[in-house]
């Protein structure tokens, strides 16, 4: 009996086996369904939730175009003060960086609409390079060495001037040829550029934060050393997405916004007080 008992048991094992590796097989399916991340998220602010980004991306918007906005307000005003052609650069980048801002939030608006979903991207992503391509022209013009002979420099003006331009053109040409060709604009192309712009970015901001840190130890000046912090924050937000790109990750997209956000409050904090200080010294002159 015992022996006929065991055989049933075996019996009714080997009848469960499969059910066993269907269920495995099924499991192992949805874990891997899961891994798979989608290579054509254009907007990080749809890794959020449905519910909540609508009022994320309203929040952070607001702030993030308002203290772009303020930046570039105190930067027009330096260059009209100062008449200085190179600070014309900073008040503009910054401008072009708020509407990129803008950008972003229209694509989220419009996220189900298959033409201006990647256009608003696009366009988000030329104006954020570009902000930040005028920038380092207005720090490199700034730090121009004027002792070295004319033919170097206008070579590397030539260089500087055109390579940004370049590197601008790109996020153009590439999704213009994709939307002659095909209906619609090319997702996985407008991602995969999205990350090579990341790099454009971080190598130009890179290029900053060098400049900035050369001229405040040259000038013995410790009180603006925010400038460069502020820099290293915006450089942090564009590691941060392009990380992103890789995994989806809603953590290092967070990571991303906390950084742009205190970079660009840094930013308003350092032109606040040093417009302050000038406005002192230039009552105090008025009235010895």
């Amino acid at each position: 009996m015992l022996h006929v008992g065991t055989l049933e048991n075996n019996n009714e094992s080997n009848l469960a086996t499969p059910l066993k590796g269907a269920s495995l097989i099924f499991r192992s399916h949805e874990i891997s369904a899961m891994a798979v991340v989608d290579p054509n998220v254009l907007n990080p602010f749809v890794l959020v939730n449905p519910a909540v980004a609508p009022v994320l991306v309203a929040v952070i918007t607001a702030i993030s175009v308002s203290l772009s906005l303020m930046i570039s307000r105190y930067f027009f005003k330096s260059y009209t003060f100062s008449g200085f052609g190179y600070l014309l650069g900073l008040p503009v980048g910054f401008a072009f960086l708020g509407a990129s801002f803008l950008f972003e939030a229209s694509s989220l608006i419009y996220n189900a609409d298959p033409l201006l979903y990647p256009a608003f991207f696009w366009i988000q992503m030329s104006l954020q390079s570009e902000a930040f391509a005028l920038i380092a022209l207005s720090y490199y013009y700034k730090n121009s060495d004027a002792s070295e002979s004319g033919k170097r420099l206008l070579a590397r003006d030539m260089l500087v001037a055109t390579l940004p331009l370049a590197m601008i053109a790109i996020p153009f040409v590439v999704p213009t040829f994709a939307l002659a060709s095909e209906p619609y604009f090319n997702y996985a192309g407008l991602a995969d550029l999205s990350f090579y712009m990341r790099i454009f970015n971080m190598a130009v901001i890179g290029y900053i934060f060098k400049n900035t840190i050369v001229s405040l130890v040259r000038a013995a000046n410790v009180k603006l050393l925010y400038v460069p912090a502020a820099f290293a924050l915006l450089w942090l937000e564009q590691y941060s997405l392009a990380l992103a790109y890789f995994d989806n990750s809603v953590g290092a997209f967070i990571g991303s916004v906390v950084a742009r956000i205190a970079g660009l409050s840094f930013f308003l904090y350092i032109m606040h007080s040093v417009t302050s200080r000038r406005r002192i010294e230039i009552e105090a002159r008025k009235a010895a």
